[in-house]
């Protein structure tokens, strides 16, 4: 019988000292996979309880052999291979869910509280936001118990999110009805339950603002970091940047102020706020009245579906035209673009890593685009990073991990990644028919602990995780 071939291997890792094997070199058979390899982590630490360990080579994550992986980069057995072992991230389990009137369109779960990591009872807390094609935006808690709702746009609610915490508790939300609104979240009292219809004399969204500049439906909003700007985009073609923030909501309070001194009704004095996001005269009503954005990037032919704004001066925006383009907001010039075959859907960057854009097409492909492009060619770094089965309509980056990503498909599936490795981490099935939205609970100030999607089932549903989901 032929000898089992070894392999050298040195494992290191960047885990707390007690998580720390010895980085003598070991000889291990050369047929290990990640959970051969786990069991040797295992056994080296002397853990009470296993835990599962992945593992990365040169910066990319072993999902075949250490003999496949040797060959398949054309490395050398002889030498000794340096492996770095991390927590491996299992995909959530759904912990709850709750019903809406029609189709969940959009959700953004970026203000949920974790759980304390101390006790595994502790319910998050803070407040959720989701959109529906019934016209509402629904505010939840971490138990998803409605604790209000407010009729938002006529035809139906497209897109809904929060601005940076800088900015207050302000809320951006996009709909078919041609307008973007801005509202104040005020504090929730109570909760709904049910099909999420909360008390209506006591709304917690105060309208403070409605952007008109669009001529068709308005598919996405997109704050830029430090929240006193937005984007917005939609079947028009159009890519328009907004002043928003504070001084907008300082002149809507102003407004309101003034309306209430006395005056009559029909001789109130309206202010509508101009691209600088000071208040000039005007008419309007429900809050200030904006017409005039700061800035139109113009080169998309069609529908732009998908806007992201990772860094203050750099916005990214993808179409059905079959592009993906980066710009330089200051100069409103589209710095690069990736021509592609199939409409482009979704998409989603990371503030810490601005260059990496995810973006989800037609052809069902996830793909990533490096715009630092490959040293010494004039090739874009685009990748392909697996499949669903179908349209992939929905990208979510982990605000507190550069690494990974989920995705919401056509298919039903929520999908979980790791930009290390073209397969997925695994897929999160509950959801039945087309999922239109996905995003991270938590993470803005502190690790992410799951996910928030909803569909075409009209189901709002929440994972949860208590292993290294939580870390990230």
């Amino acid at each position: 019988m032929a000898e089992e071939t070894q392999v050298l291997v040195k494992f290191v890792t960047k885990l707390p000292a007690h998580l720390k094997v010895p980085e003598t070199p070991v000889a291990v058979p050369s047929t290990l996979k990640r959970y051969g390899l786990s069991q040797i982590i295992n056994h080296l630490l002397a853990l009470d309880y296993p835990r599962p360990f992945d593992f990365l080579v040169d910066g990319e994550l072993v999902r075949r052999s250490l003999e496949q992986h040797l060959l398949g980069h054309n490395l050398s057995a002889e030498s000794t291979l340096e492996v770095e072992y991390v927590p491996a991230v299992v995909p959530p389990q759904q912990k709850s869910s709750t019903p809406h009137d029609d189709w969940v369109s959009s959700v953004d779960a970026s203000r949920a509280t974790p759980a304390s990591p101390a006790s595994s009872s502790a319910a998050p807390g803070g407040t959720i936001v989701s959109g529906s094609y019934d016209g509402l935006l629904r505010l939840w808690n971490g138990e998803l118990e409605c604790t209000a709702s407010v009729a938002a746009h006529a035809g139906g609610v497209n897109c809904a999110r929060f601005l940076p915490r800088s900015q207050g508790d302000l809320l951006l939300s996009a709909g078919k009805d041609l307008t973007v609104k801005m509202w104040r979240v005020e504090g929730a009292t109570g909760g709904g339950g049910g099909g999420g219809k909360a008390s209506r004399s006591n709304p917690d969204c105060r309208l403070l603002a409605t952007y008109r500049g669009h001529v068709d439906g308005v598919e996405c909003v997109a704050p830029s970091p430090s929240g006193r700007r937005f984007a917005s985009s939609g079947w028009d073609g159009r890519l328009l940047v907004w002043e928003t923030g504070r001084p907008v909501a300082e002149a809507a309070d102003a407004e309101a102020a003034e309306g209430g001194t006395g005056a009559a009704e029909g001789s109130k004095k309206k202010r509508r706020v101009g691209a600088n996001g000071t208040a000039g005269s005007g008419s309007g009503s429900g809050g200030l009245s904006v017409s005039e954005p700061s800035t139109e990037l113009t080169g998309h032919l069609h529908c732009i579906s998908a806007v992201s704004w990772p860094a203050e001066d750099v916005l990214i925006s993808g179409g059905w035209d079959h592009s993906v383009r980066c710009w330089d907001v200051s100069t409103g010039v589209a710095t690069d673009t990736y021509n592609g075959s199939k409409a482009v859907l979704s998409l989603a960057s990371h503030g810490s890593a601005p260059h990496l854009i995810a973006f989800g097409c037609a052809d069902r492909a996830l793909r990533l685009w490096d715009t630092r492009g490959r040293a010494g060619s004039d090739t874009l770094a685009v990748t392909t990073h697996g499949s669903h089965g179908n349209w992939v309509t929905a990208v979510a980056w982990c605000p507190s991990s550069q690494h990974h990503l989920a995705t919401a498909s056509h298919d039903g599936t929520v999908k979980l990644w790791d930009v290390r490795t073209q397969v997925s981490l695994g897929s999160l099935g509950a959801q039945t028919g087309k999922v239109l939205c996905v995003g991270w609970l938590g993470g803005s100030e502190g690790p992410a602990r799951g996910l928030v999607s909803g569909g075409a089932d009209c189901q709002l549903r929440m994972y949860e995780s208590e292993g290294a989901l939580a870390g990230l």
